[in-house]
């Protein structure tokens, strides 16, 4: 962006309501669950002597069959089972 003389005269009123909140409240708090997902892989990886690549697969593989799971039990839900 250049920054003509008139800058000052004619400076912008800001981000908007919905970006200042994504800035200041959302980007915030996904970043430090990051860093804490991180670190707690870290320490499980230091503790059970497992690479934390295998770690973060398996969770993801549970994670996936959970979901499998739930969607499995929702489908049949309308029928009954004798």
């Amino acid at each position: 962006m250049v920054i003509g003389r008139d800058y000052m005269l004619h400076k912008p009123s800001g981000p908007s309501a919905p970006e200042h909140y994504l800035h200041t409240q959302v980007v915030p708090r996904a970043v430090n669950t990051a860093g804490a997902l991180e670190v707690a892989l870290s320490r499980a990886s230091a503790r059970t002597g497992i690479r934390p690549s295998l770690i973060l697969a398996g969770v993801a593989a549970a994670a996936m069959v959970a979901v499998y799971r739930v969607r499995q039990g929702r489908a049949g839900a309308g029928e009954r089972r004798i």
